[in-house]
């Protein structure tokens, strides 16, 4: 695979930080703008994070927290990065170039750019005929549900790659999953109805919530959950008045959604129950030679159950784990205990 750096960043974007940065300098880059990685948690397409979490870390106020198998993931990405783009080389006929690095644009310095890496048809230097290549790694089972073996590109890295085209000014993109040891890619002609609604929503979550430091009003996600739970510091006994309708609106429909997730799962336990009268004594229900849905015995343990029925053994296989007494520190260390807990919401006269 042939890999040079290109003569120049971009028609529209100029180098804010060379690729081979420091890490430390990359992370303080990510500050000052919004990336490609940015944008799907910002229009809510991200199961890892929302509006919310972008704008926590934007503004300065991202707790660092640690996430092992997403680290792990991270790890893996990049070091396959490198590789999908040989492959890509080697199956599309084109020249893969060097990423610049962290691109600016020129007119909206929060707007920036991080492409993997760069492609030009063999022989030609020309800006205007640049392009960005979006390399992923995936396993088969999350390719599967992002949905990588369709006839176009997958939303999340389409709109990923959509936004350098608006950052950088170049006209196409390919994007290219490495999906275990197959290789699938797809090229994307840039769409300036959609760059240009990239760039608006980007330019109101920039403007409205980072520069005035107003949080955006947190998406349904369990990641937005979180991170309110731990958002802020509650005040011990603080109060704060808020608005009489608003507030009646939303524990109206908090009421009707409560009364709707418990009718569905009333309906769920009936479908259910009927799966399992279907298989009765059997661990796995088939259609010929396919397994339909399975009933086995490896769920939670009973312990309280095992505990009575068969004390002595119980005895013989319990042991003593390591663990914070909780009580004790609450009552040692109030203050400090106060500090990990998590905020719950509770609603007066209806269920939590």
């Amino acid at each position: 695979m042939k890999t040079t750096r290109p003569a120049s960043p971009a028609p529209t974007a100029r180098l804010l930080l060379p690729a081979g940065a420091p890490e430390d300098d990359w992370h303080a880059a990510r500050t000052r703008g919004v990336g490609g990685s940015d944008v799907a948690a910002i229009l809510g397409m991200d199961s890892h994070g929302g509006a919310l979490k972008v704008w926590l870390e934007k503004t300065g106020q991202a707790r660092p927290q640690r996430d092992a198998r997403l680290e792990r993931a991270a790890r893996r990405g990049h070091r396959l990065e490198g590789l999908t783009a040989e492959f890509f080389a080697e199956e599309s006929g084109l020249t893969v170039l060097d990423s610049p690095g962290t691109l600016q644009h020129v007119d909206h310095p929060h707007w920036i750019a991080n492409p993997d890496r760069l492609t030009v048809a063999p022989g030609n230097s020309s800006r205007d005929e640049l392009g960005v290549l979006e390399c992923k790694s995936r396993t088969w089972r999350s390719a599967r549900v992002e949905g990588w073996h369709g006839d176009e590109a997958p939303d999340g890295p389409s709109l990923q790659a959509h936004w350098y085209l608006t950052v950088s000014g170049y006209r196409h993109a390919y994007v290219a999953g490495l999906i275990d040891d197959d290789l699938v890619w797809f090229r994307l002609e840039r769409d300036d109805e959609l760059c240009a609604m990239l760039a608006d929503a980007v330019d109101r979550f920039w403007h409205d919530h980072v520069l005035t430091g107003v949080p955006p009003k947190p998406d349904g996600s369990q990641v937005a959950a979180e991170l309110l739970a731990r958002l802020w510091d509650a005040d011990e006994d603080s109060t704060v008045e808020v608005d009489p309708v608003e507030s009646m609106l939303l524990k109206q429909r908090r009421r009707e959604l409560k009364e709707q997730i418990g009718d569905l799962g009333d309906e769920l336990t009936q479908v259910e129950n009927a799966m399992k009268a279907l298989a009765g004594d059997a661990e796995v229900a088939r259609i010929g030679s396919k397994t339909a849905f399975t009933w086995r015995q490896n769920g939670q343990f009973a312990h309280a159950r095992f505990r009575e029925a068969e004390p002595e053994l119980a005895a013989a296989y319990t042991r003593l784990v390591p663990a914070v007494d909780t009580e004790r520190l609450a009552a040692d260390h109030p203050e400090i205990y106060r500090k990990y807990r998590a905020r719950v919401l509770r609603v007066p006269g209806a269920e939590s």
